[in-house]
């Protein structure tokens, strides 16, 4: 674990009813069976910061048009990180004296019926403002309906059991940090990282050299856990040619949470 302190702001209510304002929502979009059952996010909110944690991020789609933005920004789906001030952070071994790694929960949900409520967790890495979502085989993972008995204290309940589960993610980083990959090695990884994105027998596979670019100094490495976090990088980032075609950056939700912890589950594998 490192000394060193997350020096950036949280996010006040206001900041919320600016980028999220569906975490504040007091009840659904009035569209729902009589089955739904309303899980209010900003319950959970209130819960986590009576215990000490605040949100540290938070993230929806934006619509294509202003009708559908109005509708998914007022009760759709959205996602909040929520970081405990408290917690002692995780050395980064790419830039152990500056950038810290902190664990993070994700809380994801809606009031229109597009999303369940789920918790997942993730770490948070300064060196390159990234979030990096743990497989949920590691951790485990928490998903409901909206169609039965759940409130805010037993969101906690799960989510205390998700971080006593994530003492051990500084000592995974530091295993993978000490396995180092060959030329080859590197090249197979970058095959795998960029399968898990581009999935489908047509598309178009982007170079292995391209996957594994460094886009700052303190990336370039042959350990598997720089490798890791350059392939994560650019296949969430994009901005990169792959044949004729630009690879977009991964601003769908659920995608970008697929891929993180998918690619998770790869390293892991090679760590192995």
């Amino acid at each position: 674990m490192s000394n060193l302190t997350y020096n950036r702001p949280f996010l006040a209510r206001e900041d919320l009813a600016a980028i999220v304002p569906a975490a504040l929502a007091s009840t659904h979009d009035g569209m729902r069976s009589s089955r739904y059952v309303h899980i209010p996010t900003v319950d959970i909110i209130n819960s986590m910061e009576g215990h000490g944690w605040k949100v540290a991020a938070a993230r929806a789609p934006k619509g294509r048009t202003s009708a559908v933005l109005a509708r998914t920004s007022e009760f759709g789906i959205h996602q909040l990180e929520f970081q405990d001030p408290n917690a002692k952070a995780i050395s980064d071994p790419r830039a152990p004296n500056s950038n810290p790694i902190f664990p993070r929960i994700h809380v994801i949900n809606s009031h229109n019926g597009t999303s369940r409520f789920e918790i997942l967790a993730g770490l948070y890495a300064m060196v390159c403002s990234n979030g990096l979502m743990i497989s949920t085989g590691s951790v485990g993972e928490f998903s409901t309906r909206h169609s039965g008995k759940f409130d805010a204290e037993e969101a906690h309940r799960i989510i205390e059991q998700f971080r006593s589960r994530m003492g051990y993610m500084g000592e995974t980083i530091e295993q993978w940090h000490a396995v180092t990959l060959s030329p080859d090695r590197q090249r197979d990884f970058a095959i795998g990282a960029a399968r898990i994105r581009w999935n489908k027998p047509d598309d178009i596979m982007p170079e292995p050299e391209v996957v594994l670019a460094a886009r700052r100094p303190e990336d370039a490495g042959s350990d598997l856990w720089s490798v890791f976090n350059r392939a994560q990088e650019n296949l969430i980032g994009g901005g990169f040619k792959r044949s004729r075609r630009e690879a977009r950056p991964i601003k769908h939700l659920r995608e970008s949470n697929r891929i993180n912890s998918e690619l998770w589950d790869l390293a892991a594998s090679f760590a192995s």
